[in-house]
């Protein structure tokens, strides 16, 4: 079958239409190319395909600068130049935006000052293939381990102990865990990396409480790498999920620091922080400069994690207060807030829903982080009883994104402007901020 590839559309397909009007979604194609597909879901309404050979290739198109594109699960655009990918991606918000609320005043992306090496945290997955340890990332629609000894969107020292960690667990016989069978130790691998303070934690993940390996694994490692600031082991019994459960300091502090214009953050093992620490900065200047702070306001930070948004906003703000339901990051936050001397803080250990549901306040602004899957109907609803006169929402996925802003705007609120920033390089992802605003 021969298609003309339209438009890029979220999920980083090229999006075909056939002449009955069906619709393709086409991985690894871009617009203006004329592709030869293989169906490879059928759907009533449409189907999802893969390329065979391509007739017509994109001027865009260059040669990826890695080894392992096309494998592992990471980089799906890293063979297009780097102002087409932030095309892309104000192309993928936009069309969700006019689809479904009307709105196409989706401004430019705002691009990453670094194209690689960005990443604050990876995750590395461990197998055991032909009698050795490799350590790398799951294959694309896979649950195979491509084995990795350089990731280019991984900082720099990462790579240097990704070079040298598979002979380490050769050398001491770790027991590599098997998702199939569920037996084993060592799961996972996770390096987290503060760039502001060059301070590196590397997290041995385990099915198991007991890890027997793990003080001469720490020796080993420290040999090699002195410089590693922090050493943990998490223990985290389910596989759907990588860094969750409880865990111990091996080695050093049990945090890392990350340090921004004006506030600096502890950052636990299992707490999430923003994956492209250039980006978080240029984040947390537009989300301050969005709210027009005069000093009266009473703000609130649904899904504050380790407290972003909450220190940086509290410099101008009358009193803050952030909801966050990780234990590990509400504690952060709370430290933080210490840290920074930000005495009109609160920080509040609570699920967002339950939160809203029994808090009698009123705040003038509202800031939102939620995760993937977005705050849904039942948390925008609760929010719409507070009536703030402004919310700002930063979002991972920008379908959730126009979901939960179409309620708002539904409800009488006006969407201001939608701005995409460039999170994550080389990838389809891409974090968007909408400023909606009460009539």
């Amino acid at each position: 079958m021969l298609v003309k590839i339209e438009k890029i559309v979220n999920g980083g397909y090229g999006l075909a239409t056939l002449e009955d009007g069906k619709k393709v979604f086409v991985d690894g194609a871009y617009p203006g190319e004329v592709v030869k597909v293989e169906i490879t879901k059928e759907k009533k309404d449409f189907s999802f395909a893969k390329p065979v050979y391509f007739v017509e290739k994109a001027p865009f198109r260059r040669m990826p600068a890695c080894s392992h594109f096309n494998q592992c699960g990471g980089c799906y655009f890293m063979d297009v130049s780097y102002d087409k990918q932030l095309e892309f991606k104000r192309e993928i918000v936009k069309d969700l935006f006019e689809r479904y609320i009307g709105f196409s005043d989706v401004e430019n992306t705002v691009a990453s000052p670094v194209e690689y090496n960005y990443r604050t945290k990876v995750e590395f997955t461990t197998a055991f293939v032909k009698g050795e340890p490799i350590v790398g990332f799951k294959m694309r629609k896979s649950h195979f381990v491509v084995p990795i000894r350089k990731c280019l969107i991984a900082p720099e020292r990462a790579n240097l102990i990704l070079e040298k960690l598979p002979k380490i667990l050769s050398a001491i016989d770790v027991p590599i865990y098997n998702f199939r069978r569920r037996k084993g130790i060592l799961k996972h691998v996770v390096i987290r990396h503060a760039f502001s303070t060059d301070q590196t934690m590397v997290i041995f993940v385990t099915k198991t409480e007991g890890f027997p390996q793990a003080k001469v694994l720490k020796r080993l490692l420290l040999r090699e790498f002195p410089w590693i600031y922090s050493v943990i082991h998490v223990m985290n019994s389910k596989d759907s999920v990588v860094l969750r459960g409880p865990y111990r300091t091996l080695h050093g502090e049990g945090i890392i620091v990350e340090k921004f214009d004006w506030e600096e953050y502890q950052i636990p093992p299992t707490a999430f922080f923003q994956s492209n620490y250039y980006i978080a900065k240029k984040l947390a200047n537009f989300v301050f400069e969005e709210s027009k702070l005069s000093g009266k306001e009473k703000v609130l930070d649904l899904y504050s994690g380790v407290g972003l948004f909450s220190l940086r906003l509290s410099s101008a703000a009358k009193r803050v207060v952030g909801v966050e339901s990780s234990r590990v990051s509400y504690k952060a936050a709370v430290s933080n807030s210490h840290i920074n001397e930000r005495r009109n803080t609160q920080f509040v250990n609570a699920d967002v829903l339950e939160f809203l549901k029994g808090s009698e306040d009123n705040f003038d602004i509202v800031i939102v982080d939620p995760p993937r899957s977005g705050m849904g109907k039942e948390v925008v609803s609760e929010l719409l009883k507070i009536s703030p006169r402004k919310v700002i929402y930063i979002s991972c996925e920008p379908s959730t994104l126009v979901r939960d802003v179409k309620i708002l705007t539904d409800a009488g609120y006006r969407l201001e402007r939608v701005v995409p920033f460039d999170m994550f390089p080389q990838t389809f992802h891409v974090e968007t901020v909408a400023v909606i605003s009460k009539e």
